[in-house]
């Protein structure tokens, strides 16, 4: 198959992100602000201020885990599946993000007869402030069918949203720049209508014992990146088991 070339220069992914559980009941000083600001009329646009953690514990409080809320990119016959567990505003999430992980889905996911189902899970882990705005946000242009630009830029652009007392007027710019259509896409953001998918693919993250960001799983292994150029790392692991799968089916003995 058609394949790009991973650049040769050996790259290694930070540290990732670990949780903070106190986020669905210490991070009272973030809603007390939010809610001052909204008070003060906060909010950019038309999808209204951004969810606060506290909203999002209440949902989680009901959930329960579910692996349908993964969205998923590739063939569902494909005989290799990735699961990536990240925070959107994690920056390791998009260190990996911006280049192996892209590499990954454009060599082994996007291709024709493509052997790799990638499957995507929100994993918040409530050391960011905006976490939750763009994971909604991802989730709502995933109704237009724009998951993957959303994203992708969301990621590259991180520093531009991650960090900011109102995230709103950069996420909607962002959801314009990958196609979205404004009028739904703030709609879907002033309903909060997929916190609950948010909710049940942490969930998802929960029950597989994920405590950090990003955590990949190569059907159901756990991997660690550490030390480890993450592309040529799956790579490898990826070629392994698609050499296995052809041994096995030739009848060849494994060992």
């Amino acid at each position: 198959m058609a394949r790009k070339t991973a650049p040769k220069r050996a790259r290694t992914t930070p540290a990732p992100s670990r949780p903070n559980w106190l986020f669905r009941v210490g991070l009272i000083a973030i809603v007390v602000v939010g809610a001052g600001w909204l008070l003060l009329g906060g909010g950019q646009g038309g999808s209204g201020p951004p969810p606060t953690p506290a909203e999002l514990a209440e949902v989680l409080a009901e959930a329960e885990a579910d692996p349908s809320a993964g969205i998923s990119l590739g063939p569902e016959s494909a005989p290799i599946t990735i699961e990536e567990y990240y925070d959107p505003s994690c920056p390791a999430c998009a260190n990996f993000s911006g280049f192996a992980g892209k590499l990954i889905r454009q060599n082994y996911v996007e291709t024709v007869d493509a052997p790799v189902r990638w499957v995507s899970y929100n994993f918040i882990l409530g050391t960011f402030p905006n976490s939750i705005a763009a994971a909604l946000a991802e989730r709502c242009a995933h109704e237009q069918g724009r998951y993957w630009p959303m994203h992708d830029l969301l990621l590259a652009r991180q520093t531009r949203w991650y960090v900011e007392q109102d995230p709103g007027g950069a996420i909607a710019e962002i959801a314009d720049q990958a196609g979205v259509d404004s009028g739904d896409f703030e709609a879907c953001m002033r309903d909060r209508r997929h916190l609950d998918g948010i909710a049940s693919a942490h969930k998802v993250g929960e029950t597989r014992g994920v405590n950090s960001t990003p955590t990949l799983f190569v059907d159901g292994q756990r991997v660690s990146l550490q030390g480890v150029d993450p592309y040529t790392h799956l790579e490898g692991l990826i070629q392994a088991r698609l050499a296995a799968m052809n041994e096995s089916s030739e009848g060849t003995p494994q060992p």
